[in-house]
Parts: structure tokens; sequence; C-alpha cells
């Protein structure tokens, strides 16, 4: 029995260990457990912060993506806008273009031969980019109002300055010839050349300022030809092959021709060579000689009709003249006994027009009148031809006058229309110290001398004597913008986009 009950003992003793044991296993495993599922939880925290930081990355990346996207479309379309309009003006030298959607602005800079445009572009992040595009461009000179001395001689036909036609003013500023015709020169021009034809010197012309000849209907084969002691002192600009003559023949400026064109210097022919310096071009400094892939021809005002209305002249007294008006008629205007110059012009005391349109033979102081009138208003006179024999006109002591001499066009259609007889014409005793313009579609014909003060403007020159002419700018009302009295306005340039020389992102 004693034995049982200590087996029974041992054995429950025995039991309630293991129990103990167990339990702290069962708690040690729990406690494992617990442990491994912490760990496990924070492992899958850490895999689901990560994911939404590549999420948030990733869709920050997308927002970012597209807002760089969406601000160089925007640049592009800017540049694209600018180009649109500086084909469509031709004005693209201080641009300022902006635009809302897409969002851009677009501002351009000129050098010499190129322009810049720089665009910058918008995204919806506030994000820009900055494009930059470099073109090239050319101008075409477009000449009008300056001129004091404009000839519109056709193809075929030269208007020859020689020593018998000779600008004296400094303030010249410039002899122009938009028709095609050429222009021959042996006498000093004080200032520019412009011309859409050809231009010859003649051994001894110089010119002070620059030549720009478009090279139609070229002497030969040359666009522009300097003999053997022509000199240009500016730079000159030919449309076709061009010559510099002799030893004295130069060209102070720079020189710029076509590619396609032949170059002679000193009778040589370089043209193989394609030289950029030469000692007879702008003293020899680098490009000098600038060989371009086309010489764009310059533009030129239309000729400009004036069919003369007295409405044209507003303020001004109107004085018509018939055959049968007094005191002064179409037969006592002219003649030696006429008083029309000394009495009536003399004493005018407003500005006036005298209309001497109804006078079959116009206005004619040839005939052994010695007319002399001295101006101290304005006058126009209005003929149907003028030849001017001995005539003086100078101004009152004080007073600035100027005149008009106008033979009318009586065809509007852009272009001088010579109707025979219509001409102007001056001879050896003339003596205009007033600014004076003289307008006519037919021939201005300058024979033996004389002084011609102001401007002239007529289909064509006919040089038959020493003339000097003190040039001064004038227009008719409409002319170039000009009301009476009125001088010209400067010619602009029609400017060409050329080329895309460079583009890219600066930012």
């Amino acid at each position: 029995m004693l034995v049982n009950r200590l087996r029974t003992r041992a054995h429950t003793a025995r039991t309630r260990a293991h129990a103990r044991h167990t339990a702290r296993a069962r708690a040690d495993d729990q406690g494992s457990a617990l442990v491994s599922v912490v760990v496990i939880m924070l492992v899958l925290s850490l895999v689901a912060m990560t994911a939404a930081a590549v999420v948030t990355g990733t869709a920050s990346s997308i927002v970012q993506t597209r807002g760089g996207v969406q601000a160089k479309a925007a640049a592009d379309a800017g540049i694209s806008a600018a180009l649109a309009q500086a084909r469509r003006t031709s004005d693209f030298c201080a641009l300022s273009l902006t635009a809302s959607t897409p969002s851009y602005s677009v501002t351009s800079t000129c050098t010499t031969d190129r322009v810049t445009f720089t665009s910058t572009g918008r995204g919806t992040d506030g994000g820009t980019t900055v494009t930059q595009a470099v073109y090239a461009y050319e101008t075409a000179p477009s000449f009008g109002g300056a001129a004091e001395l404009v000839f519109f001689n056709p193809a075929g036909e030269s208007v020859y300055f020689t020593n018998h036609v000779m600008p004296k003013s400094t303030g010249l500023t410039a002899v122009e010839f938009p028709a095609g015709g050429g222009f021959e020169c042996k006498t000093v021009i004080p200032g520019d050349v412009r011309i859409k034809g050809s231009f010859q010197g003649q051994s001894g012309c110089t010119i002070t300022g620059s030549l720009h000849a478009g090279g139609s209907n070229p002497f030969g084969a040359w666009s522009v030809y300097l003999n053997n002691s022509d000199v240009v002192q500016g730079s000159v600009t030919s449309g076709g092959s061009t010559a510099i003559g002799g030893s004295i023949s130069k060209v102070g400026g720079t020189l710029t021709l076509p590619q396609s064109a032949k170059l002679q210097i000193q009778w040589a022919d370089v043209t193989a060579a394609k030289p950029t310096s030469h000692a007879k071009v702008a003293n020899g400094a680098a490009n000098g000689i600038r060989w371009q892939p086309s010489v764009t021809a310059p533009t030129f005002d239309p000729w400009f009709d004036y069919a003369y209305k007295a409405a044209d002249w507003p303020g001004y007294d109107i004085v018509t003249i018939t055959p049968t008006s007094a005191p002064y008629s179409c037969s006592t205007i002219n003649g030696k006994t006429t008083t029309f110059w000394n009495t009536f012009v003399t004493g005018l005391a407003k500005n006036t027009v005298v209309d001497t349109t109804a006078c079959t033979n116009g206005i004619d102081t040839a005939f052994g009148a010695d007319a002399k009138a001295q101006l101290g208003v304005n006058l126009v006179l209005v003929a149907n031809s003028f030849s001017f024999g001995k005539f003086t006109l100078t101004p009152k002591s004080g007073t600035d006058p100027q005149a008009w001499f106008v033979v009318p066009d009586l065809v509007a259609d852009g272009q001088p229309t010579c109707v025979p007889g219509r001409t102007i014409e001056t001879d050896a005793y003339i003596d205009i110290r007033v600014k004076s313009m003289a307008y006519t579609p037919c021939t201005l014909r300058v024979g033996n001398g004389g002084t011609w003060t102001g401007s002239m403007y007529a289909g064509t020159l006919d040089d038959g004597g020493s003339i000097n002419i003190y040039a001064h700018s004038m227009a008719l009302p409409g002319q170039w913008g000009a009301g009476p009295g009125g001088s010209g306005a400067t010619g602009g340039g029609t400017t060409t986009l050329g080329a895309l020389l460079s583009q890219r992102d600066i930012s």
C-alpha cells in the first residue's frame, strides 16, 4: 500500500512537472509566434509603405513628365506662330507674341543677316521650356520717297549723267531709276544710286554714297561696270556680274553679289577663286566681298500718276488761264512782251495754283522773253508742256517758297503714260533758285547749262547740256503720303525669311 501510494505521488509529481514544462513550452511557442507575427507585420508595413512611395513617386513623375511635355510643346508652338507671322508680314525683327492655350511667349532679335526667335513655353505645373531658333533672312530694299531725282527710263534706254549733268547738293539722298533702264555716269553724284537695271561708269564717275543695281538688262554681261577711274565710296550691291576696272577704280564699302555672278577686278577674272577680300574693295578688309546664294532685286514705288485737281491744293488760290481769260490768256503769258512773270508771279501774296491746261502750247519762255520773277509764296504751275529759255526764279528776301511745274499724267495706270509733246525742257539761261519740283510722264530735257534747285520726277531724262542740280526733296499731294509741299518718306525694305540655321532648347 505504502509502495503504491509512493508510486502514485511520484507519478503525480511527474505529471505536474510535465504539465508545467508543457505550459512553459506552449508559452514559449506562443511568444515565438507573436514575434513572428510582429516581424511579418513590420515587413508587410514596410512593403506597403514602399509601394505607396513608389506609387506616389510614379504619379509625381508622370505629372512632371506631362508638364515638361506640355512646356516643350508650347515652346514649339510659339516658334511655329512666330514663323507664320514672319512669313506673312515680313516684319520679324522685334517680334513679341503671347498665347494662353498653349501658353507661350515669343520674342525676336535681328543681326545683319539672321533673326533669333526665343520661345518660352509653360506647362500646367508651372514648368517652362525655352527654345531658340535662328534663321537667315534677306532684305530687298524698297526705295521710294527719299530720292530727289527719279527717272523711269524703260529697258533698253539709258540715262546719262556726264559732265553735262552735275548734281551739286551735298544733301542729295539718291538718284533712282525704277523701271529697268540703264544708267551711265561720268560725273560726281553726291548721294546714292538705286537702279532696277544696270550701271556703267564712263571713267570719271564718283558716287559718294552707295550703289544698288538690280542687274536687269545688263550692259553686255555686266550688272555693275566700273571703268578705269570710277569710284563708289560706299557699298555696292549687284544683282549680277560685276567689274572693277583699272588702278583707280574701287569700292569703298562692301561688295555683295550672287554666287552665280562673274567678278572681274583690274581686268582679271577672279570668279573661280570666289575671293572674299581684295584691295579694291573695302580697302582689303576681311569679308569685304560677300557672295550670296542670290541677291534679291530692289523694289521701288510704282510710278505716281498725278492728274491735277484743284481740291488737291486746299488753301491755295486757283487761277485758270484759257484762250480768252483776262488779264492773262494763253497767248499773253508767253512771248517777248509778257508781264506774267515779273508782274503777276512776283506780285503774288498768297499760295497760288495757275492752271494753264486749256492752253495747247503750254508755257514757253524761249521765244525772246526775258522771264524773271521773285517768289515769296508757294506756286503751282500746271501746263501741257514747259519750255524754259531765259528764265530766272528766285526767292524774295526772308522767304523760303516752293514751286511745282506739273505736266499731268492723264492715264491712271501706274506707269508714265506719255503723250508726245508733254515735256519739260530747260535751256542755258535758266536760274531756278526756288525749291522746285518738275513732274512729267514724258521726257525732262536739260540743255546747255543753267541751275535747277529741287527735285525731278519724269518718265526719262534727256541729257543735253551742263546743268547744275541742287537737290531738295519734294512731292506732289498724295505722293509718298505727302500733302502739298510734303517731302517724301524713306523707303523701307522687303525682308524674306531664309533657311533654319539652328534650333535648340536652352533651358
